[in-house]
């Protein structure tokens, strides 16, 4: 789902009505945008809320586009939110936060745990605030998993050192994290690559982190994949 500047839209039908697009969602725009220029005018309220607002805002832009249903030919302009990715990949309108432009904010205007969180947000995902590192886009909503990935130990052990730290900031983000890093060896069926790429990955977690609480999962269909009984979409289609 990463988006490219070339897939950015401007604005076609500038004439579009907020009521025609969803009030709601123009209202959590408005929202966050005041509070992100208090933020950044002078420091007032908190950089973990106008985060908050921000992906609510998009969330609510993202759900009025799939309703209308009108492509890339009719995204009006006052929709785009400052601060995250604007595009449209297969049709689907793609918004995330914007890792560097938060990674900033957080060392102009934030406290040191902003800035700690937003480091890590950083080296989660890449440029579009949407795709994880360690995975590739199937389609415009799935992705299959680079089990092997170098990524994935550290990022596991990052973002679970930060909510021990930290228990009560960014508190849904960083469970989002936790729940997606777990899922994955857990879980996820769809892999980027072969079956030895995925054994050594299964592997190289349940040596890094004997006692995540994920472990019996883990373990269990590392042994389903070397008895060949595993469910394991090998190679997972991509693009």
């Amino acid at each position: 789902m990463r988006t490219s500047g070339a897939w950015l839209v401007v604005a076609v039908l500038a004439g579009v009505s907020a009521v025609a697009w969803g009030a709601d969602a123009l209202d959590l725009r408005r929202d966050y945008l005041r509070a992100l220029e208090r933020l950044e005018e002078d420091r007032a309220g908190s950089l973990e809320r106008v985060f908050e607002k921000g992906n609510a805002a998009a969330s609510a832009l993202r759900e009025s586009a799939a309703r209308r249903d009108g492509g890339t030919e009719w995204f009006p302009a006052h929709a785009f939110l400052r601060g995250f990715s604007n595009g449209f990949v297969e049709g689907a309108l793609a918004m995330g936060p914007d890792p560097r432009f938060f990674r900033e904010l957080a060392h102009q205007r934030g406290t040191a745990v902003d800035q700690e969180f937003f480091e890590l947000f950083a080296d989660t995902y890449f440029a579009d605030g949407v795709t994880r590192r360690y995975t590739v886009p199937r389609s415009e909503d799935s992705v299959c998993h680079v089990f092997d990935s170098p990524d994935v130990g550290p990022l596991y052990r990052k973002w679970t050192r930060f909510w021990a730290t930290y228990p009560r900031a960014y508190a849904d983000a960083v469970d989002r994290e936790i729940r997606a890093l777990e899922d994955m060896v857990a879980v996820s069926t769809c892999a980027c690559g072969g079956p030895e790429s995925v054994e050594a990955g299964l592997e190289r977690f349940l040596k890094s982190f004997p006692r995540s609480p994920v472990v019996p999962q883990v373990r269990a269909r590392l042994e389903r994949l070397r008895a060949g009984t595993s469910d394991f979409r090998f190679r997972c289609p991509t693009g």
